[in-house]
C-alpha cells in the first residue's frame, strides 16, 4: 500500500461526524486491525443518520488501543469489534473487559470475524453479551447501516431503561431520605431539595436545572391562588407568604385557582412559564407544587419527576392530616389539663409550662425528636386525676388533714386509672406519668414507693418540674417562692426526692427555665 493509500485511510478512520447537523452524534467505535477494513466501514457509515442523529465515527486497531478509546468516551452506544487481532482471541478478550471489568452493560457489541471456524457463532453468543455476530463477508453497505441503525437504537432503548432505573432508585432514595424527617416543614422543604436531584440526574452539571420552587397549601373550599399559602420555597420564595405574592404570570394564577376546585386527586399542569403539580385531598383540601424551572422536561426526566411528585404529594397530604389530627389531640390534651388545673384554684398556664421544661430536659438527656414531643404532649395530663378529687380538699385554703392528704394522693391512681386502657402512645405515656410523678428517687414517694430506676425517666422528669413550678407558683394555700430558694430545695433533694441526673441537667439550663417561667408567666 503506498503512502498516499495510507494517507487516505488515516483521514476516513480518523474520529469522523457527518456534516449538517447540530444534534449531539451517537459514538461508534471500530475495533480491527485491518485498516482497509476500518476505513470501508467508516466510509459506508459516514453519512447515516440514526433518529435525526449522526456518528461520530472513532476507531481502534488493537484491543488495547480499544481500551483506551473506550475510557476515554465512556458514552459509546454502538462497538464493532473483530475477534482476531494482536491475540486470536482479542476480541473476545475485549468484549469480556467491556462487560465485566467496566461494568458496561449499555454499550451494543457486535462482533465481526474474518474467520468464522476460530470462534463459532453459537459458543460466541452464548458465552458473551453481545448484540449481534457477523461475518465481514456478508457486510454489505446495507447491512452496515441496518447493523449499526438497530445497535444505536437498541443502546437508545438500554439507555433509557437505566434512566428510568436509576431514576427510580433515586426515587426511592429521597423518598426514604424524606420518611425520616417526621416534621411538616422538614418533609415539605424535603421534597424541593430532591426535586433538583431527580431533574438533573441524567443532565451535565453545566446544564443544571435551578431549584427554585414552591410548595403552597390551601384549606378546603378553596378557589383562588389567594387562597395557596406557602409552607416551603427555595431561593427565599419561602417569605412571600402566599402564592400570589409571588411574581406570577395570570395563567399560572388561573392554574392554581383552577386545581384548588377540582376533585380529589393528583393534578398536573405545564404552561411555559411553569410545572404545576397538586394534589387535592378527600377532604378538599389542596397541596400544590409550583416548579418554574421544570416546564421544559420532556422523556424520561419528566416521567421520573411526575413519579416523584405524586408520591411525595400523596405522602405529603397524608402527613399533613396527620398533623392536623395530632394538632388537634394535643390541643384537647392541654384544654384537659387547663381544666382541671383551673378547677383546683391554679392557672392553665402551669401545665404549659411543665410539658415545656420537660421537653427542654428530655432534649438534654438524648431523647430522639419523636421521644421528646411525645412526653411535650403527654405532660398536661399529669395532674388529671385531680377530676376525681373533691372540691372541698382540692380547693382547700389551708393545710390538709390526714385523711384529706391520704384522699389527695389519689389523683395519681385516679389519673393512671382514666388512661392506663388507651392503645393511643400519648395517653400510655400520660397514664405512666399520672402515676409516677410522686415518687421519689431514694423512695418514700407514693403512691407506690417505688424508688429510683423502677420510676420511669418521664416519670422522674415531670416529678422535677412540677414541683419547681409550684413552688415558684402560687397557690391558694401559699405564696410563691423565688426562684433562688425553689433551686436551693432541688439541689438540696437531688439523690433523694429527685434524679440526680435530671437535677444536673435542669441546673445547666436553668436560664431556659425561667425565660419560659417568664414568658408562661400567670
Amino acid at each position: 500500500m503506498s503512502d498516499d493509500d495510507l494517507n487516505i485511510l488515516d483521514f476516513l478512520i480518523d474520529e469522523h461526524v457527518a456534516p449538517g447537523s447540530c444534534a449531539e452524534p451517537w459514538k461508534v467505535l471500530v475495533v480491527d486491525d485491518d485498516r482497509d477494513v476500518a476505513a470501508t466501514t467508516t466510509l459506508v457509515l459516514r453519512d447515516v443518520e440514526v433518529e435525526g442523529r449522526p456518528l461520530n465515527l472513532l476507531s481502534a486497531y488493537s484491543a488495547a488501543e480499544a481500551k483506551e478509546v473506550l475510557a476515554e468516551h465512556p458514552d459509546i452506544g454502538l462497538a464493532l469489534i473483530d475477534v482476531v487481532m494482536e491475540t486470536p482471541n482479542a476480541g473476545l478478550d475485549l468484549i469480556h473487559y467491556i462487560r465485566q471489568d467496566m461494568g458496561n452493560k449499555l454499550i451494543r457489541l457486535v462482533v465481526r470475524t474474518g474467520q468464522p471456524g476460530h470462534a463459532p457463532e453459537q459458543s460466541v453468543i452464548i458465552d458473551y453479551d453481545i448484540s449481534d455476530y457477523k461475518e465481514k463477508t456478508e457486510l454489505s453497505a446495507q447491512k452496515l447501516f441496518s447493523l449499526a441503525y438497530a445497535g444505536l437504537r437498541s443502546y437508545q432503548q438500554y439507555l433509557v431503561m437505566e434512566q428510568n432505573r436509576r431514576g427510580l432508585m433515586k426515587v426511592l432514595q429521597a423518598s426514604t431520605a424524606l420518611f425520616e424527617k417526621p416534621g411538616l416543614d422538614d418533609f415539605a422543604d424535603g421534597i424541593l431539595e430532591h426535586l433538583g436531584d431527580i431533574a438533573n440526574m441524567n443532565r451535565d452539571p453545566k446544564d443544571r436545572i435551578g431549584s427554585s420552587g414552591v410548595l403552597a397549601v390551601a384549606d378546603a373550599n378553596s378557589s383562588s391562588a389567594q387562597d395557596f399559602k406557602i409552607v416551603a420555597g427555595r431561593s427565599g420564595s419561602r417569605n412571600a407568604g402566599k402564592l400570589t405574592d409571588l411574581p406570577l404570570d395570570a395563567e399560572t394564577k388561573k392554574l392554581a385557582g383552577e386545581l384548588a376546585g377540582r376533585g380529589p386527586g393528583i393534578h398536573t399542569s405545564r404552561n411555559e412559564n411553569a410545572l404545576m403539580t397538586g394534589i387535592v385531598g378527600r377532604n378538599g383540601q389542596a397541596s400544590l407544587l409550583l416548579l418554574p424551572e421544570l416546564q421544559g422536561l420532556s422523556g424520561a426526566d419528566a416521567q421520573i419527576v411526575d413519579i416523584f411528585t405524586s408520591q411525595v404529594l400523596t405522602a405529603f397530604d397524608n402527613l399533613r392530616l396527620h398533623d392536623q389530627t395530632e394538632r388537634a389531640q394535643r390541643e384537647i390534651v392541654l384544654r384537659l389539663g387547663e381544666a382541671v388545673e383551673t378547677r383546683s384554684g391554679e392557672t392553665g398556664r402551669h401545665v404549659s409550662r411543665v410539658a415545656l421544661y420537660a421537653r427542654e430536659i428530655a432534649d438534654k438527656l438524648g431523647f430522639s425528636r419523636s421521644d421528646s414531643e411525645l412526653l411535650f404532649r403527654a405532660a398536661p395530663l399529669h395532674d388529671i386525676g385531680k377530676i376525681g378529687i373533691p372540691d372541698s380538699i382540692l380547693c382547700k385554703p389551708g393545710k390538709l388533714d390526714p385523711d384529706e392528704w391520704q384522699k389527695m394522693q389519689e389523683h395519681t391512681t385516679i389519673g393512671y386509672e382514666m388512661l392506663r386502657t388507651s392503645d393511643m402512645p400519648i395517653l400510655k405515656l400520660a397514664a405512666r406519668i399520672a402515676l409516677e410523678h410522686h415518687e421519689k428517687w431514694a423512695g418514700g414517694g407514693y403512691p407506690n414507693n417505688i424508688k429510683a430506676e423502677d420510676i420511669s425517666v418521664e416519670g422522674r422528669i415531670i416529678g422535677l418540674v412540677d414541683v419547681f413550678d409550684a413552688l415558684t407558683s402560687e397557690r391558694v394555700y401559699k405564696k410563691a417562692w423565688p426562684v433562688e430558694k425553689a433551686v436551693e430545695l432541688i439541689q438540696e433533694e437531688s439523690g433523694r426526692h429527685f434524679d440526680p441526673t435530671v437535677v444536673d441537667v435542669f441546673l445547666k439550663n436553668l436560664t431556659t427555665m425561667i425565660d419560659i417561667r417568664m414568658i408562661y408567666a400567670d
